[in-house]
């Protein structure tokens, strides 16, 4: 294991808000939040809903990050998965005000992902991100490590979703397979899932 696993560790609510900007500039451009959340202050919507959500992750012990904060990853339990359903689709009403006309589009998609999550018990990695100054650097790949690790002590495969087909090879050489390629319902992204084998 390099330095870089060994730094991983849980994130704790105090760290979100600026997590939550490592986030969002992470996922500014990202396929699903272009098709979710409004498109005026973009940005700063996209680092609101990481915000609130992830309050809520880290209080659960489910959010990772790296020692100096430039990385975050959400890996979500096995047996959590009607918890998480609750997060993803009761927001907080700054959430819902914020994603306005595009509130039903936000829960046909998560509901249309959501759906493809492997019946079977499973860590789920909802989203990854590391600073753009920071990437090429080995934070990603380790927060990838960390959660694939929970996975194998427990026995389970992991489960991922991606709108970037560059993130597809990222994911293939860490051992994820694709298991389904499609477009989003009513015209949105076309989305990868991929699984890491137990």
């Amino acid at each position: 294991m390099s330095s870089a696993e060994n730094d991983v560790r849980p994130a704790v609510p105090e760290e979100v808000p600026a997590l939550a900007r490592v986030l969002a500039r992470g996922f500014v451009d990202d396929p699903i939040m272009r098709w979710t959340v409004p498109a005026e202050d973009h940005l700063e919507r996209v680092r609101v809903f990481f915000e609130v959500f992830d309050l809520r992750t880290a209080a659960e012990g489910w959010l990772w990050t790296v020692d100096d904060g430039a990385g975050a990853a959400l890996w979500v339990p096995p047996g959590t998965e009607a918890e998480f359903d609750e997060m993803t689709f009761s927001l907080e009403d700054v959430v819902r005000e914020m994603l306005g006309d595009l509130n039903e589009r936000y829960d046909e998609f998560w509901g249309w992902a959501e759906g493809m999550r492997p019946a079977e018990p499973h860590w789920y990695l909802d989203h990854i991100a590391v600073d753009p100054a920071r990437q090429g650097s080995g934070l990603g790949g380790a927060l990838v490590a960390h959660g694939l690790a929970l996975a194998e002590a427990a026995g389970m495969p992991a489960f991922l979703n991606t709108a970037r087909v560059g993130n597809v090879r990222f994911y293939e050489r860490r051992g994820f397979e694709v298991i389904e390629s499609s477009d989003a319902p009513g015209g949105g992204p076309r989305i990868w899932f991929m699984v890491h084998p137990a």
